[in-house]
């Protein structure tokens, strides 16, 4: 299977879209914790599923729970995702379900239409840039504009209904539940963190092998790093993110070296933007240490977010003074 370039590409209206299952690997990490994981092997699904970056990188969303009362951590990427997990849940006895989206990409939000009449949090952000975008979304030209021409689109584009710029908190029964704006990945982009057990669900903000880093907020690199300090911060001592390895998840989760590792590698890429060979470095080159000591994995796809992110770089800060980075490494 071909790994997907980050580029636009032209839709393609008549590809039979053959239903599918999920292949749903689930983990209940704690009593009150749950990871929906599909993606990153996906040879026995339908070949129009192939062209999605998100399946081939893997992606998953969180569930939180208490008695007949859930709040789902992002909605997925495909409708058949969300009805497998309100089935999961159902089956619990959840009648009660409540929606964060950590920001606006499709795999976050295209399961809201299920929970339309519920309540559904974002930043106020978010909820603009789904408005803003919303036939984008409902066509699937937002995903041709990242290489998949066969994506469905959006069955129903449902905007969240609670908005909060900053900081929100939520309990779900004795569950303490900080929602934090963070400028990473993508404009308005959210994480939770869970005081209580000291997990961070990390959204976007990391990635296991890279984070994949939009232009809007490599426009403003030097910003995205200080956010990276300040989540280093709160002493997380799990992380959990929307795209990594499932067995790591499973095992326990990440640590706090997930967040350093995110930071040291952004850092690099303004460090590095006037190499000769910038361009052409390979990912190996920014995270060596972190593949050697565990913190990362490489998984192949990941060379397409990596090769997006140095594209970005170059333009924004190549051929440019240095950007200084002292006071923004861990």
């Amino acid at each position: 299977m071909d790994t997907v370039e980050i580029t636009r590409v032209a839709q393609d209206p008549t590809i039979d879209r053959q239903p599918f299952t999920p292949d749903m690997r689930v983990s209940h990490m704690n009593d009150y914790l749950i990871c929906f994981y599909d993606g990153r092997e996906i040879a026995e699904y339908p070949a129009w599923l192939h062209t999605n970056i998100d399946m081939q990188l893997g992606l998953c969303c969180y569930v939180l729970h208490r008695g007949e009362k859930a709040i789902i951590f992002d909605t997925m990427l495909y409708r058949e995702h969300i009805i497998w997990i309100d089935a999961y849940l159902e089956q619990m006895g959840v009648k009660h379900v409540s929606v964060i989206n950590s920001h606006w990409d499709c795999d976050h939000i295209a399961g809201n239409f299920l929970y339309k009449n519920r309540d559904i949090i974002s930043t106020s952000k978010t909820r603009l840039k789904l408005e803003a975008n919303a036939e984008m979304f409902r066509t699937g030209e937002i995903w041709a504009m990242s290489g998949d021409p066969y994506y469905p689109g959006v069955e129903e584009v449902i905007l969240p209904n609670r908005t909060f710029d900053g900081r929100m908190t939520l309990y779900l029964d004795d569950i303490r539940i900080d929602l934090i704006e963070t400028f990473v990945h993508q404009i308005g982009h959210l994480v939770a963190y869970l005081p209580q057990d000291q997990i961070l669900l990390a959204g976007d903000a990391c990635e296991d092998t890279v984070p994949f880093n939009a232009p809007a907020m490599t426009s403003e690199l030097p910003i995205q790093l200080e956010t990276y300090r300040e989540l280093l911060g709160l002493g997380a001592k799990t992380v959990y993110p929307c795209h990594g390895r499932f067995e790591v998840i499973d095992g326990g989760g990440y640590t706090n070296e997930f967040i350093a590792a995110m930071l040291d590698y952004n850092v690099k890429l303004l460090d590095r933007a006037n190499d000769e060979d910038f361009l052409s470095a390979p990912v190996e080159s920014f995270i060596q240490p972190w593949l050697d000591r565990g913190v990362l994995a490489l998984h192949e796809p990941y060379r397409a977010l990596h090769r997006n992110n140095l594209k970005i770089a170059k333009q924004f800060y190549g051929g440019r003074s240095k950007v200084s980075t002292e006071s923004l490494r861990f």
